[in-house]
């Protein structure tokens, strides 16, 4: 048995589409497996979701990527854990969140951004902004330091030494 977690086109199916098993659509509703109209228990199914979930949050977030699959998601940290995924699954949205991530073109890079949007996402208070206010602030606040990230990486960049260069300001 193989379960990818893929992106698959929404409103075709009966449910949350998060990806195949044996190569036709897994489909959930609510928190139940389904495949052509066939219902699987978790547990005929967790040790190929097990390894799906781990080759996509890989991709996505490095090896070690429960923890930050639990800041990202804002599941509790044990929820994240293999053992648990395994015994109890995780919600649909979670499984499409790991296909649209890991089918990105730089599923990497785009896990270190869901990490520092997270991160800024935890700076604000909901409650008292609302969410549609948090979602503005933290949109800007991003986009401003993807800027300053990228004017880092070039001014160190351009700190280097050519080898065979005499230039005393920068090192190699």
């Amino acid at each position: 048995m193989l379960i990818e977690l893929v992106p698959l086109d929404e409103g075709l199916h009966d449910g949350t589409a998060v990806g195949l098993l044996d190569g036709r659509p897994l489909v959930y509703v609510e928190r139940r497996a389904h495949v052509d109209g066939r219902q699987y228990a978790h547990g005929d199914i967790a040790d190929a979701f097990v390894e799906a979930v781990n080759v996509a949050a890989t991709k996505i977030l490095g090896p070690e990527w429960s923890k930050p699959l639990a800041q990202i998601t804002g599941l509790n940290a044990r929820t994240c854990n293999r053992d648990r995924i395994h015994r109890w699954g995780l919600p649909p949205w979670v499984l499409v969140l790991l296909a649209r991530g890991a089918a990105s073109e730089h599923p990497r890079a785009l896990g270190h951004m869901l990490l520092a949007v997270a991160s800024l996402r935890g700076g604000l208070a909901e409650l008292k902004h609302g969410r549609d206010r948090v979602d503005v602030v933290v949109g800007k606040k991003a986009r401003a330091l993807v800027e300053d990230a990228s004017e880092l990486v070039e001014w160190a960049r351009k700190q280097r030494r050519l080898p065979g260069s005499q230039d005393p300001e920068t090192e190699s």
